[in-house]
C-alpha cells in the first residue's frame, strides 16, 4: 500500500492513521502491532513535516506499507534536506526523572523501541526510512 500525504500535519496524520487502520484490517494484523506501527509513523511523519519539508518548495512525503508471512514493513520517505534521525537526532537522557527532562526527544527513541529494525538511507535526493515488526510481539 503506497499512500502519499500532504505535508501539513493534521492532514498527513489524520490519512496516516486511516491507512494504518485499513492495512491492519485487511492483513488481520493483532491491534498491539497496528498500535505501535501507527505511532512510530505518526512520530516520524511528524518530525519529517515540522523540522524538514518546511525547508523545501515543493515538499513531498510517502508511506509504503507491506505485509509478508514474517511481518510488517513500513518506509517513510521524503524530499527534504538529508537527515539521518537514527544517528544525527540527539539520544534521550532517560536516567532523568521525567520532570527534570526537557519536552521532546523520545520520539526517535520509540521508534527504534517500537520496531524489530530501523534503518536509514538517503537516495536519489530522498530520504528513507524503514521500519520492519515482527508480527508476534
Amino acid at each position: 500500500m503506497d499512500v502519499t500525504l500532504k505535508p501539513n500535519l493534521d492532514d498527513a496524520l489524520a490519512t496516516l492513521a486511516e491507512s494504518v487502520e485499513s492495512f491492519a484490517g485487511k492483513h488481520s494484523l493483532k491491534s498491539e502491532i497496528s498500535f505501535r506501527l501507527n505511532l512510530a509513523l505518526d512520530e516520524l511523519v511528524t518530525n519529517c513535516i515540522t523540522y524538514s519539508l518546511n525547508k523545501v518548495a515543493e515538499p513531498w512525503l510517502q508511506i509504503r506499507l507491506a505485509y509478508s508471512s514474517d511481518g510488517v514493513t513500513a518506509q517513510l520517505e521524503d524530499n527534504g534536506p538529508a537527515f539521518d534521525p537514527l544517528s544525527e537526532a540527539p539520544p534521550p537522557d532517560t536516567t532523568r526523572e521525567l520532570d527534570d527532562r526537557p519536552v521532546g526527544g523520545l520520539g526517535v527513541f520509540l521508534v527504534t523501541q517500537f520496531a524489530d529494525k530501523v534503518g536509514y538511507e538517503r537516495k536519489d535526493g530522498m530520504n528513507r526510512i524503514t521500519l520492519k515488526m515482527k508480527l508476534e510481539t
